[in-house]
């Protein structure tokens, strides 16, 4: 079993019912629980799973990830996610301890995998999904038992954003030059590892601050020249080029999000008083975050060519759905005499019915290589990748 076809799935279903959960009669606060814990743990921790376990064979030489184990996460990414449905019924500490067990097995193996095959430089990504592990602690922690805090929820919110840098920083430049090679265009990018390396650290720092009230200027400052330090790395891979490649635009346009979401944060977390941290933050989570899921997962059933992947139709209106989806969600009260959170909900929701969509032809019949990349040029391939080839040439 291809790791993304389960896991793509997944990340699916959990945004569908994390955004239509407003619409089940559960007290309010506990509709923001399931709400935060289905798209922030649901949604992402199984598109993390997918993504990194479909590229793991690519970084190690190993050409196949192990049956048992896809199976072993599925159900216990099940379970994580079920079982605060049954309410009061289970003991706290179960919770916090079937919580976070999907997203430690899933590190573990990833850990071991780089490891013994001394890739070094995946060490960081291999490493990356303990974020979600810590956030989820923190958030189950705090609504089990101190009925929520702003803070667990920021937190889970920049861990996020920290994790599109540490995966999308380097994936989206590679995509992007890739891409452009493919379509005889110049590949020139500006992108380089300094800018990725000191959005990594002021970030870890922004998380590391957050718990501190009397720091909330400092604190706030950071993801607020962190999100603009991304519009600056943004320009640097050939938006205007690459927006007319549309298996590019949805990331480029997440990162976009991206950039809002961390000024919008910085700038709620110095001035609370002129906006609210908790509405500011769908442009990291629904823009930035579910824009960049879909972007990675839809790339599993585009079109393949020699000129590289080309998205379906309902890829596209998938796409522009999730995108617009935040933008109804940040507009003040009484803007238009709707309720822009239901629609917001319900934009978000169709986008991820029609991903639904676009993603069946992945889910059966024979597996493309690479899953992600499609045609990918020879001297793009990696040292393990090549290696493979040529064992099969002999």
């Amino acid at each position: 079993m291809p790791p993304y076809r389960p896991f793509f799935l997944l990340t699916g279903l959990a945004a569908i019912a994390g955004g239509l959960i407003w619409w089940i009669p559960l007290p309010a606060s506990r509709q923001i629980f399931l709400h935060l814990h289905l798209l922030l743990f649901g949604m992402g921790g199984a598109a993390v799973a997918g993504y990194l376990l479909t590229a793991l064979p690519s970084w190690v030489g190993r050409s196949a990830i192990p049956p048992t184990l896809v199976w072993v996460l599925v159900v216990l990414w099940l379970l994580a996610r079920g079982l605060p449905f049954l309410g009061d019924d289970l003991p706290s500490t179960f919770l916090l301890i079937i919580g976070p067990s999907f997203t430690l097995v899933l590190t573990v193996f990833l850990l071991l995998r780089v490891i013994e095959a001394a890739a070094w430089s995946r060490l960081h990504l291999a490493a990356a999904p303990l974020l979600l592990a810590f956030a989820e602690v923190m958030l189950l922690q705090t609504w089990l038992f101190d009925n929520g805090t702003a803070t667990a929820t920021s937190w889970a919110g920049v861990a996020f954003g920290l994790l599109i840098v540490l995966v999308g920083g380097r994936a989206i430049p590679a995509f992007t030059r890739n891409a452009l090679t493919l379509h005889a265009r110049p590949s020139t990018l500006r992108a380089p590892l300094a800018l990725q390396t000191t959005s990594v650290v002021m970030l870890l720092i922004t998380l590391a601050t957050l718990p501190f009230p009397k720091l909330r200027v400092t604190t706030g400052s950071l993801p607020l020249i962190t999100g603009a330090l991304q519009l600056v790395r943004l320009a640097g891979w050939k938006p205007l080029t690459a927006w007319r490649l549309s298996s590019l635009a949805m990331l480029q346009l997440a990162w976009v999000w991206l950039g809002v979401g961390l000024i919008l944060m910085g700038a709620a977390l110095c001035w609370p008083q002129l906006m609210r941290l908790g509405v500011v933050l769908h442009a990291l989570t629904m823009g930035a975050m579910g824009a960049m899921i879909l972007g990675f997962a839809s790339r599993a059933a585009m079109h393949r060519s020699a000129q590289g992947l080309k998205p379906r139709r309902v890829q596209t209106l998938a796409g522009a759905f999730i995108l617009l989806s935040p933008a109804l969600r940040l507009l003040p009260p009484g803007v238009f005499p709707v309720d822009t959170l239901a629609w917001s909900a319900l934009f978000w929701a169709t986008g991820w019915l029609l991903f639904l969509k676009g993603l069946w032809p992945a889910l059966h019949g024979p597996v493309p290589r690479p899953v992600l990349s499609g045609v990918r040029p020879s001297t793009q391939l990696s040292r393990h990748t090549r290696r493979r080839e040529e064992d099969r040439k002999t």
